[in-house]
């Protein structure tokens, strides 16, 4: 099997907990060749944890050494400039979500990818999870569907890394974070307005870009496997407590529903995502678990009516592939065999497309 000599740019949250460990622990698939990470501490810690023998400040470093391909997982106003960068040096990139938090962001990507003519994958990894791979296969036809509930609590990452060997990184430079903060700022005044207020600023940058962008490319995925695809407005958006909620809405063929709710409950240590998808003939849901935690599969039920009014219910263990590992290894595929990829920036475009208009119906 071909080995990848891989590079990730950025090891902050899920750099750490997840792509940093599952690129090292594949060395079937990849070479983990490089770390760039502005964190001194990060870096050190890492580059010995795993044995790194390149390791960078910067992306632009990085991307003067000998790789096959990138993982970018910085803060999400630096994807473009970074994708960008990595496509032009001849690099396939995985890029963590949302893929921009402008759609002119999002362009800029795709249009660097295609000419470069390498893979582009967007880390959707509930797209990867063997439950909702599974799920797929019993999902009613789509103008059958009469609802697809999402409902998730989340009280951020804290309570399921902490047994994990995380490094803080409180050496940055402060001229980076004052780089960051901009760069942000500028790209939500591009999207939101300069005169919106900080709730709503929480509302649009955590809780429908980096929240809930997770399950609306899991419904993204299921319309996809169905022959409809994911529309680019919203007609219900609303956000509240402060920017912690974000709720969205919109219709599917045959009269049904799609109904999105995210809640940040810092105060509860307690994760719950669940989706639920209502046809007129059986009931499909998938309860994941907090994202960080290995080895914890989700969820699977079906429900269908039974004889005589019984109700029959499933429950089906999909196997305990971690779906982080099996979104680098569909990135590997696609690089090396030339398989299809799953996740692709049009699909993250559209994802943000749709976002932005239900943080726009919430401010109407």
């Amino acid at each position: 099997m071909q080995r990848l000599r891989m590079g990730l740019c950025g090891a902050g949250l899920v750099g750490q907990a997840e792509h940093a460990f599952f690129l090292w622990e594949d060395q079937e698939r990849f070479e983990f060749a490089a770390l760039a990470d502005a964190s001194l501490k990060v870096r050190t810690a890492l580059g010995a944890r795993y044995g790194i023998p390149h390791l960078f400040v910067s992306m632009k470093e990085m991307l003067g050494c000998d790789l096959d391909g990138v993982v970018i997982c910085v803060p999400d106003a630096f994807h473009p400039d970074l994708a960008v960068a990595a496509f032009e040096a001849g690099k396939h990139v995985m890029c963590e979500k949302p893929l921009a938090l402008t759609l002119a962001g999002c362009d800029r990507m795709i249009a660097a990818r295609d000419k470069s003519g390498r893979v582009g994958q967007l880390a959707y990894m509930k797209r990867y999870d063997p439950a909702f791979r599974t799920a797929l296969e019993h999902l009613p036809p789509l103008d059958r569907i009469r609802l697809i509930s999402v409902e998730v609590n989340d009280p951020d990452q804290d309570p399921f890394v902490g047994h994990l060997p995380m490094v803080l990184p409180d050496d940055l430079p402060g001229d980076l974070r004052q780089q960051l903060s901009a760069a942000t700022r500028a790209q939500l005044d591009e999207t939101a307005g300069a005169d919106e207020s900080d709730e709503a600023r929480r509302a649009l940058a955590n809780g429908f870009l980096s929240a809930i962008v997770h399950d609306v490319a899991v419904v993204h995925g299921m319309l996809l496997h169905l022959g409809g695809t994911l529309p680019a407005e919203a007609d219900f958006g609303r956000h509240f407590d402060g920017g912690r909620g974000v709720q969205l809405g919109f219709g599917l063929p045959g009269g049904g529903r799609v109904s999105m709710t995210h809640l940040n409950l810092p105060g509860i240590p307690d994760y719950r995502e669940r989706i639920t998808v209502y046809g007129d003939d059986r009931i499909v849901e998938l309860v994941f678990p907090a994202p960080y935690l290995r080895n914890m599969p989700t969820e699977l039920t079906v429900r269908r009516g039974g004889k005589d009014g019984a109700l029959e219910t499933k429950a089906i263990r999909s196997g305990y592939k971690e779906a982080f590992s099996e979104e680098l290894r569909a990135f590997h595929a696609a690089v090396t065999t030339g398989a299809p990829v799953t996740t692709t920036f049009e699909q993250g475009r559209r994802d943000v497309e749709l976002l932005l208009s239900a943080f726009r119906r919430s401010q109407a």
